[in-house]
């Protein structure tokens, strides 16, 4: 299997994304960020930093929260 290497600035949009796409889903579903923290099993102050792009981040929790959205996290190459 091939290693696919990504630059700094390719990594960083791509936390952009997600920290963007788990605020666009938890407003459109009209819950708050305490809310989606609950109901995923994850702290507050995590799911803050998640919408926030912090980039140093257990990627099992942000699995947690995107299972709870109903979302898979999944390389383009895999989809």
């Amino acid at each position: 299997m091939e290693v696919i290497r990504r630059t700094n600035a390719e990594i960083e949009k791509n936390i952009g994304t997600v920290a963007y796409f788990v605020r666009r889903k938890r407003k459109e579903r009209g819950l708050t960020q305490e809310d989606l923290a609950k109901f995923s099993g994850v702290g507050l102050a995590f799911l803050k930093r998640l919408e926030g792009g912090d980039e140093n981040l257990h990627l099992a929790k942000v699995l947690q929260v995107m299972r709870h959205l109903n979302a898979d996290l999944f390389p383009k190459e895999y989809q």
